[in-house]
């Protein structure tokens, strides 16, 4: 099972890519329509950001362990959207239940599947790999 688990996080990785730049992608039609990004916030337009980082997700699969910062990002982005979820339950009573699940399995799987888990941690004195 441990032989195939590089392949499986490079494939988790390209996944996870795919999944953001789709669905960034799908969300150009509503934010041309409902413009939302006005004032300063209007330097930054959502769907952009989320394409690029979706592209830059799915090119550090290639070698997830040389990339280990990206590899963080989708660790971070996958907490992220679980708490998301949990917050706009809460607050508005919308919840997604897909990306909820996927927030959770892409999270629990990048941590079962990398090699070196101290490094994810940014523990001092392991150095693996390219840092950004």
């Amino acid at each position: 099972m441990a032989k195939w688990n590089p392949l499986a996080l490079k494939l988790l990785m390209w996944v996870m890519g795919v999944l953001l730049v789709v669905s960034s992608a799908s969300t150009f039609v509503a934010a041309s329509i409902f413009p939302t990004n006005t004032g300063i916030a209007g330097a930054v337009t959502g769907p952009v950001a989320g394409i690029a980082f979706g592209a830059g997700v799915m090119i550090a699969g290639f070698d997830p362990i040389a990339n280990i910062s990206w590899v963080r990002a989708v660790v971070l982005y996958a907490i992220l959207e679980v708490v998301y979820q949990i917050f706009t339950q809460i607050t508005i009573g919308t919840f997604d239940i897909v990306a909820f699940i996927i927030g959770i399995l892409v999270a629990v799987l990048i941590l079962v599947l990398y090699p070196n888990k101290p490094a994810l941690w940014m523990q001092g004195g392991m150095s693996s790999g390219a840092r950004a």
